[in-house]
């Protein structure tokens, strides 16, 4: 699969008071999509299911700790609010920049959640919104859950303190840690290949470093939100397509019940958007974007 040419930008919102954002264009005609990636990834891992569409101009940027975009230090500087006040900036000044809002907005994992958050807090209207297995937390996945997952991504940052050998070792080490979320037996070669190219460097020592740092990425998990809760008693402006994948835990004993729950949730919270659907994707994992990007490219061709 050969990947599109991707521009790289930046753009720099710190006069008022945001971050340094580095955006992504992979150009193309047709409607104007703009992309934003999951936890511990980048935007440029967007890169094969981008090649896999037509009739798309697609845009992208790095959240916010995550590939080139600044990389705050202090504790809630990870709050999902905040990741959803960047979202509506970078908006902003897509709209500014293009002439036009885009047609579409495509999140992926907890992107979507903040996405929502967003539009809710604020009462901003856009059109449409296709959420790639957000998170979904309920109060118990909000508090409990995401301490425990925190946890275990800082020890997993322990285990990796020395860095890795090379890039293509940062894409082994990612399968590896995946693995038991993933329906096929291991990630797309391509995609794979765009999370070491991109969402790793060399330090001086030549030794490989993520550039979501494990403290940073587990701040996003210790901010989780129970989404269906918060908004109770709130409206969100948009079609809100959202997309389950097939696998929801790694444990098999925990699928069934996992299921239920999250489309409960799920439906909890189109119900409090303008308009909207639950669908789910057959032969992925939460990591959809990694794992299948034709089946992930599919559906969003679909769904616009």
């Amino acid at each position: 699969m050969t990947i599109p040419t991707v521009k790289s930008d930046w753009l720099d919102l710190r006069t008022t008071g945001a971050l340094r954002y580095r955006t992504l264009d992979w150009g193309g005609s047709g409607k104007l999509v703009l992309f934003i990636h999951g936890g511990s990834l980048c935007a440029a891992t967007w890169g094969p299911v981008i090649a896999r569409l037509s009739g798309v101009h697609a845009i992208g940027y790095d959240q916010r700790g995550h590939g080139d975009t600044d990389a705050p230090d202090l504790t809630g500087d990870y709050a999902w609010s905040l990741f959803g006040s960047d979202f509506l900036r970078v908006l902003t000044a897509v709209q500014e920049q293009y002439g036009r809002a885009p047609d579409a907005i495509v999140t992926h994992s907890f992107a979507g959640d903040c996405a929502l958050i967003a539009l809710a807090e604020t009462g901003t209207s856009t059109s449409r919104l296709i959420l790639l297995d957000p998170v979904l937390a309920d109060a118990e996945g909000a508090t409990t859950g995401a301490a425990r997952l925190a946890k275990g991504t800082r020890r997993l940052g322990e285990k990796e303190a020395e860095g890795f050998e090379s890039s293509e070792a940062v894409g082994a080490a990612l399968e590896r840690v995946l693995r038991a979320q993933l329906v096929r037996e291991g990630l797309d070669a391509d995609a794979k290949s765009a999370f070491a190219t991109f969402g790793s460097a060399p330090d001086p020592s030549g030794r490989w470093r993520l550039k979501c740092r494990r403290n940073n990425e587990a701040e996003v998990y210790v901010a989780r939100v129970a989404l269906a809760d918060f908004l109770a008693d709130k409206e969100v402006d948009a079609d809100v397509q959202l997309v389950f994948s097939q696998k929801r835990r790694a444990r098999p004993e925990d699928q069934a019940a996992a299921t239920v729950r999250d489309r409960e949730e799920a439906e909890r919270v189109v119900s409090r958007c303008r308009t909207g659907q639950v669908h789910t994707l057959q032969g992925v994992g939460h990591f959809l974007v990694l794992e299948a990007p034709e089946l992930v490219a599919g559906e969003i061709l679909r769904l616009l």
